[in-house]
């Protein structure tokens, strides 16, 4: 009697794990190329804050007025090739916080996940990921460090075997987090929900220094203010991970589907030259908007 208990039990467990390694199959082929062309629609998960690679067009501008309030910028424009040459139409769907943002097609709201999003063991444990996505390098983060209140133009951190052991701020689930506590594994991280947030920290010395996720015009005139009335001071100091492999867009884990078709198309637009013209029109525009 007991053995046939244990057979049974057997039995459902690899029932159940059948299940749910169909339901995960059926999870991934919901955000496949061909569920994305018969839904007519590609869903895009982007964040609602403005950075330098995807913002929104501000009101106010004559030039802009038809596309006032629309994502733009080297990401949107990306997406709106993929989905053109997809053959569907675009949709955003908006996220407040980074993590959300991330987690977006692992819970099946969004086909992609986009922004510049670093390419990192860590995240493709988690994640399918598409090659990368720029033209350009990979830079450094410039590190900002708290002002001396007895002395305003000197840091509080004079060296970097001190900022190695520093209260160090960084936006939660960005790459900066984690390339922080690659350079500096001696330092205490300490995380913000957003740029914002990390920045309040170090005005108000809960932390020595901060690294800032991508941020847009308007956040780095925050900054320089922030200098310019010697509350922080500017290093020499970058965050940096030697590894990273460039940026790319976010996918849910397995859907190689899609993820190959779009490594397809970043191809042709690297050879083509359209990556280097959305690159260029992105920075053109966001100038002429005050973004960057």
């Amino acid at each position: 009697m007991k053995k046939a208990i244990g057979i049974l039990l057997l039995l459902i467990l690899a029932l159940s794990v059948c299940c749910a390694h169909a339901q995960a199959d059926a999870q991934i082929a919901a955000h496949s190329v061909e569920a994305i062309q018969e839904r007519g629609t590609l869903l895009v998960a982007v964040q609602s804050g403005n950075s330098k690679m995807s913002y929104r067009v501000p009101e106010g501008i004559r030039e802009y007025a038809d596309r006032a309030g629309q994502p733009s910028g080297y990401v949107p424009f990306l997406c709106e090739q993929l989905a053109e040459d997809l053959g569907v139409t675009l949709e955003y769907v908006f996220y407040d916080v980074t993590e959300q943002q991330i987690a977006a097609c692992e819970n099946g709201e969004a086909d992609i996940s986009a922004n510049v999003w670093s390419i990192t063991e860590e995240r493709l444990e988690r994640f399918t990921m598409t090659d990368n996505i720029l033209v350009t390098d990979i830079e450094g983060d410039e590190v900002f460090l708290r002002a001396d209140p007895q002395h305003p133009a000197s840091p509080l951190i004079d060296s970097e075997e001190a900022l190695s052991e520093a209260r160090i701020a960084a936006v939660t689930a960005t790459v900066q987090v984690d390339n922080t506590r690659l350079q500096y594994p001696e330092a205490e991280v300490v995380t913000y929900a957003d740029n914002d947030a990390a920045l309040d920290a170090l005005l108000s010395g809960k932390v020595d220094a901060a690294v800032f996720t991508t941020f847009d015009r308007a956040f780095a005139d925050i900054l320089v203010q922030a200098i310019v009335d010697q509350q922080i001071c500017q290093c020499d100091y970058d965050i940096v991970n030697p590894e990273i492999k460039g940026v790319g867009f976010i996918l849910m884990k397995g859907n190689t589907d899609l993820c190959d078709y779009i490594n397809e198309q970043l191809t042709r637009y690297r050879s083509s030259g359209i990556l280097q013209e959305l690159n260029d029109l992105s920075e053109s525009e966001a100038k002429a908007m005050g973004i960057i």
